[in-house]
């Protein structure tokens, strides 16, 4: 996903940059020194400069490279690129007007054209990544790396360290060089190379492993690309050592650049990153849309809720996110205020197998509560979530730790995905459904993921909803 996610970042850059171009071309044409009389006379030509400036500068960002999204070079050099980018297109837009002779291609025009689009395009890149770096800076869209090193590898660590635009947090360095150990213990935990990646995995919030190493070692690799499988992490090492891994649980292998060094990636979650970035705007707007529609709903439930037994209106549990992330998960309280100390009296009762812990008629449960839970409108307070960027409107339910710590290995990739309000078992039955059984249709959503599948999901939960099937 990573190479799809640069190559489409670097693409929307350049198609904005270029719209920005014909907005400049546009201004100076518009406000010219020009009567309205010549510039009917000359759209004509003006339409057919518009494209050709749009095809030429989509060309010129391409070779000049000014559509990463990476901050790798100082603000003069940003500036020299783009002013030899402009001073190419203009003297090719000179050449033109000499051979067709269009008047809106003037040498003014040109001018006064190239100097404003050399300030707002700098000017452009420059906020960008002022906007990158705020959002960074404050945790948003951070992916934590566990980085598996030798002594060859401080130039990319370095590069890492230097490209935090990018979104990428060291979450620790496994190694056993003890000159990377005195250099970077300071900064970043250390984990001994002797240590069990599937213990570091299980306890880390790690979201992609990089493995640098110069020294490579075939069987070692070849395991790690397995244990980061299990429980959904992506793992990239170096192209100078293809490794051959075979299994069902090895999704795809891809080819990609990460910091402009070239890695092979591995990973058994979704790589579309063009629709994991639409999920995530649907996420937003809908949620928001959501909580707006149906205020007038969540105030009588608060309202309903207060009436009975004078108690909170809301619950919040931690729960477990992405890759382990904790959380607090917000639900209306649909049992009695003592709900939590009461459980353990109620274990023997339990109808699920497994961590989970499900009693069809649970005497915690309110009156209100039990209407709630039946037509799932406990649920609601979740969109919150999803504005909070913790959960998304579909996706395997969010568990709490007690239930991760129990999990089998292979349940862990179900974390591998941002966890969701609704998912296939809520509209498959439930609580009648086997927790092994759960499991699986969560690991059947995130190996098929697509935004179809997400939107035939929330019709069916409309549906659930509508006819109270909700237990």
């Amino acid at each position: 996903m990573l190479k799809e996610r640069e190559y489409t970042l670097e693409k929307i850059s350049i198609v904005f940059q270029v719209l920005i171009t014909l907005v400049c071309f546009t201004a100076v044409w518009w406000f010219g020194q020009f009567s309205d009389e010549y510039r009917a006379e000359s759209i004509h030509e003006f339409k057919n400069v518009l494209i050709f400036i749009a095809l030429l500068w989509f060309l010129l960002l391409e070779q000049f490279k000014l559509g990463k999204m990476t901050r790798t070079t100082s603000y003069l050099q940003l500036f020299n690129s783009y002013f030899k980018l402009i001073s190419i297109g203009i003297a090719i837009l000179l050449v033109i007007n000499i051979i067709s002779g269009y008047k809106v291609l003037n040498i003014k025009s040109l001018f006064l054209f190239s100097v404003l689009n050399l300030g707002v395009l700098t000017a452009y890149k420059n906020f960008f990544f002022l906007i990158m770096r705020f959002f960074r800076r404050r945790g948003y869209s951070i992916r934590q790396i566990l980085v598996i090193a030798d002594k060859g590898s401080e130039d990319y660590i370095e590069k890492i360290i230097r490209t935090k635009d990018w979104g990428y947090n060291i979450r620790g360095i496994m190694t056993g060089c003890k000159s990377l150990i005195s250099t970077y213990h300071d900064r970043f935990k250390i984990i001994p190379e002797r240590k069990n990646l599937k213990e570091v995995l299980d306890r880390e919030t790690i979201d992609e492993v990089i493995y640098c190493k110069t020294d490579y070692n075939h069987d070692e690799i070849s395991r790690f690309i397995l244990e980061c499988a299990e429980v959904g992490i992506s793992f990239h090492h170096y192209t100078g050592m293809i490794s051959k891994v075979h299994g069902k649980r090895i999704r795809r292998s891809s080819f990609s650049l990460i910091n402009q060094l070239p890695f092979v990636t591995y990973m058994t979650t979704p790589d579309n990153y063009a629709g994991l970035k639409l999920k995530s705007i649907f996420d937003f707007f809908f949620s928001l849309f959501a909580l707006i529609l149906v205020s007038p709903i969540l105030i009588l439930i608060a309202i309903a809720i207060k009436l009975e037994d004078g108690g909170p209106v809301f619950f919040k549990q931690e729960r477990v996110g992405l890759n382990g992330r904790r959380f607090g998960c917000y639900k209306f309280r649909t049992m009695v205020a003592n709900a939590e100390a009461l459980k353990a009296s109620l274990m023997g009762q339990n109808e699920q197998d497994g961590p989970v812990f499900k009693i069809t008629m649970d005497p915690r449960v309110t009156r209100v509560g039990r209407l709630l839970r039946k037509t799932s409108l406990d649920e609601l307070p979740q969109f919150y979530n999803v504005l909070r960027g913790e959960m998304s409107v579909v996706g395997p339910r969010p568990p709490i730790p007690s239930e991760v710590e129990k999990y089998k290995r292979w349940q862990i990739r179900r974390l591998s995905m941002k966890p969701g309000i609704t998912c296939i078992w809520q509209v498959s039955g439930r609580n009648d459904i086997p927790f092994e059984e759960w499991m699986r249709l969560d690991m059947q959503y995130i190996d098929n993921w697509s935004l179809w599948q997400d939107t035939i999901l929330i019709l069916k939960t409309v549906k659930v909803i509508l006819l109270g099937t909700g237990k």
